[in-house]
């Protein structure tokens, strides 16, 4: 039997639990990947859609949702069909061209990637202790995410963000149920509470669809359950747990904050443009629910960004390093001294390059011209992706178990319509941009 289809026994692999009991046990890179797949941007996104519509697009971030665990669940298929990694799937369709095209990408997203979410994770920590000072702050906030990181012990990232999960999630829903209150809250919850299609634009509406959730946390969670030894059909009824956890826990995220955006700013033609603005509803929540409301929102924020530094970084080293590694040692990338691990060269000299980018593109700001081509190449992560999954899951080669049915190629083929729109929506806006 080839390689391609005949997974590799390994010491770490045990038999998948049977009972519902079991599994739920074992959940854990779901938890990472929605944690890494929202942060600051994605509150703006679901806050501003309170605003301005109150919760009657809901629905779209629903869609959108809904998408992205299709995404997720095709992947971890594919990661299942033979015992090797993304990437080196990947080789099955385009031999190095997918390993180069993911690349650029993830050195482009960590090119502006770590100077953002640290920027922000700093100036969280500032707004909670006026004392600290910003560039000694923002290095030890580098720092601890790239140790914890580069240490290449997943299980530690992975507990880590669970406990920042638990805060996360008790925190935004404890901050919507606070300011659910009072007839004005009730009235705007009923006069928004069905569904709408905003201006008649289909564009702002799959534009809502694709901005909630992350395209390297889509890629990264192969790894994550590769790290956990999930690695053939066996494990798919403990994965498919995994990801609806996941994306439930997305949908609840998203809820909450189009709720909080909602009950607070709907009918006053606010925008949250930046995170200053988010800032700025922090301080207004003292007026409503006091100056705990206030601390609560900004812990809550902080460990929104900071699970995504922790998730961004773990990801984009896993994806980066693995497409080095293919690169490197095609066609023979798959040989157990090649295997992909991370305690390797690469893996470690992601972090490395990640924790340099953050330093040098905080200092220098963000160069207008790098970040179009970054936001333009990046965005066609998703629907190269799709093709990709369309076409090799369909294979016979794949495992039956694992194979694309009906449904799986229909919502795919969606994801590619759909992403690819977005991506050229986006490339659009870049070259103008560009052009001035």
């Amino acid at each position: 039997m080839s390689a391609e289809s005949t997974p590799r026994t390994t010491d770490a692999t045990t038999s998948a639990p049977a009972s519902l009991t079991g599994r739920l046990r074992l959940i854990g890179p779901g938890i990472v990947l929605a944690l890494a797949s929202v942060g600051a941007s994605d509150m703006i996104t679901t806050m501003n859609s309170g605003a301005e519509y109150g919760l009657a697009l809901i629905w779209v971030f629903t869609v959108g949702i809904i998408l992205k665990f299709v995404l997720s669940e095709a992947v971890s298929r594919l990661q299942m069909s033979g015992d090797r990694s993304l990437q080196s799937h990947l080789t099955r369709f385009g031999g190095r061209l997918f390993p180069a095209l993911f690349l650029i990408a993830e050195l482009l997203v960590g090119l502006f990637f770590g100077a953002g979410v640290i920027a922000v994770t700093t100036n969280i920590l500032q707004a909670l202790f006026p004392v600290l000072p910003f560039w000694p702050t923002a290095v030890v906030v580098l720092l601890s995410a790239a140790i914890l990181v580069g240490i290449g012990r997943y299980g530690l990232v992975e507990k880590a963000m669970i406990g920042f999960g638990i805060i996360v999630f008790f925190g935004i829903v404890a901050l919507a149920i606070s300011v659910f209150q009072g007839q004005e809250a009730q009235a705007v919850a009923v006069e928004t509470m069905a569904p709408t299609f905003p201006n008649g634009s289909i564009i702002t509406v799959m534009s809502l669809i694709g901005g909630v959730g992350g395209a390297t946390g889509i890629l990264a969670y192969s790894y994550w359950i590769r790290e956990k030894s999930w690695r053939d059909a066996e494990w798919k009824p403990v994965v498919r747990i995994d990801l609806f956890i996941s994306y439930a826990l997305v949908f609840v995220f998203a809820v909450a904050m189009s709720a909080v955006g909602a009950f607070i700013l709907y009918g006053q033609g606010f925008t949250i443009a930046d995170n200053d603005s988010l800032f700025a509803i922090a301080d207004s929540l003292v007026s409503r629910i006091g100056e705990v409301g206030r601390i609560v929102f900004l812990i809550s924020f902080l460990a929104v960004v900071y699970t995504s530094v922790l998730g961004g970084f773990s990801g984009i080293a896993y994806v980066t390093a693995d497409c080095i590694r293919v690169l490197r040692r095609y066609p023979h990338q798959d040989k157990l001294e090649h295997e992909m691990s991370a305690k390797s060269v690469e893996f470690r000299a992601a972090i490395v390059y990640l924790s340099i980018a953050t330093l040098v593109i905080m200092g220098l700001g963000k160069p207008v011209t790098l970040v179009l081509i970054y936001a333009a190449i990046s965005a066609f992560i998703l629907p190269v992706l799709a093709i990709a999954l369309l076409v090799i899951l369909n294979r016979s080669s794949v495992p039956a178990a694992l194979r694309n049915k009906e449904v799986s190629n229909v919502l795919l083929t969606i994801c590619f319509l759909l992403f690819g729109f977005l991506a050229v929506l986006q490339v659009k806006e870049s070259v103008m941009g560009l052009l001035g």
